[in-house]
């Protein structure tokens, strides 16, 4: 169900957690997709939080630190699903997309959580019609669940494609983690498409 940020607090009064859920990777040229979800108290936060495409790198990892943590002590819990570019090929990125957030909503959901993901998906027939939950517009920059999801999902996926800049440094994925700008198009008309390369997507040089 999409709703409007006012109306939250109204969804969530009776609930103890919220589970927010985010992605990363979805335009990407390269690499996998990412969602993650963070199930917390309800009224939970943590100084500094915003969507993570609005924080620095340095910032984002000094977060991303600190979620681990509270992670380990159990004060919140997380759950990633990532979906490799074979995967996206095979099914598609739109039904990729919706099995990743179908598989965080499993993972951590109780009767006792709202699940809340950012954008306006739905979820109708795939196992999932009973779980309380909504969506909002950019509730990654709103929903401290939301927003942490979006820093651990972010971080981890930068982490994954630097880590495979090793294996293809012309692609400059150090920089670019697998979007298609200008030095991932230049590399890919020179060289050609990497095995990492999503061969679904009407890539243009």
């Amino acid at each position: 169900m999409k709703i409007d940020i006012k109306d939250f607090p109204t969804f969530v009064s009776e609930k103890k957690f919220v589970i927010g859920c985010d992605e990363v990777g979805y335009g990407c040229w390269a690499g996998p997709l990412v969602v993650c979800g963070v199930r917390a108290p309800k009224d939970w936060n943590l100084v500094g939080l915003n969507d993570s495409k609005k924080l620095s790198a340095a910032k984002r990892e000094a977060l991303q630190a600190k979620l681990l943590d509270l992670v380990d002590k159990k004060d919140i819990n997380c759950f990633l699903v990532e979906k490799s570019n074979t995967e996206i090929d095979k099914m598609g990125v739109g039904v990729a997309l919706k099995q990743s957030y179908v598989e965080v909503f499993k993972s951590l959901y109780t009767p006792e959580s709202l699940i809340v993901s950012d954008g306006i998906l739905k979820f109708d027939g795939m196992g999932v019609d009973t779980f309380d939950q909504v969506s909002i517009i950019k509730a990654d920059g709103q929903i401290p669940a939301v927003m942490a999801a979006s820093i651990l999902a972010k971080t981890y996926r930068d982490s994954l494609m630097k880590e495979l800049h090793k294996l293809y440094p012309e692609y400059d994925w150090e920089n670019n983690v697998g979007y298609g700008v200008a030095s991932h198009k230049a590399a890919i008309k020179k060289i050609g498409l990497t095995e990492l390369h999503r061969r679904s997507y009407n890539i243009k040089i």
